[in-house]
């Protein structure tokens, strides 16, 4: 993933074939091929490996990210205050706002993985609330 500004948050598409990235200061979130265990495809980016796969307008900031089951990417987005639901096309699906400006990180949990937990770092809170869709379900 080198060179990358920042990357912060990492996480894989359902059928682990794909690699996302959000990097925090450009505020871009990547998308790498994966060609084998641990490797990604070279080239694709403009100095260096990786797809642009979105990047939202106006002064932004993403933090980690988690990956729905269905696909799409929720990316913590600072400054805006939410979560970021991007399509595995690149497509900003929708906006979920949250009332912290620092919102960092998003996963999920419940029997049915529609328990999002949402870290708000500049409340120092951890926001529980019902997701519209299932989280993806780790392999560990």
């Amino acid at each position: 993933m080198f060179p990358s500004e920042n990357p912060n948050g990492i996480g894989l598409s359902p059928d682990g074939m794909r690699l996302y990235a959000a990097e925090t200061y450009t505020c871009r979130l990547m998308a790498f091929d994966v060609i084998a265990p641990g490797q990604v495809a070279p080239g694709g980016g403009a100095g260096g490996p990786g797809i642009p796969l979105y990047r939202p307008a106006g002064y932004t900031f993403f933090d980690s990210l988690g990956v729905e089951a269905d696909g799409n990417i929720c990316v913590a987005t600072i400054g805006e205050c939410g979560i970021s639901v991007v399509s595995p096309a690149g497509e900003l699906i929708e906006f979920v706002a949250t009332d912290d400006v620092f919102t960092t990180n998003i996963c999920w949990g419940g029997d049915d993985r529609r328990d999002a937990y949402v870290t708000c770092s500049g409340s120092g809170r951890l926001v529980t609330a019902r997701w519209p869709r299932a989280g993806l379900q780790l392999a560990y």
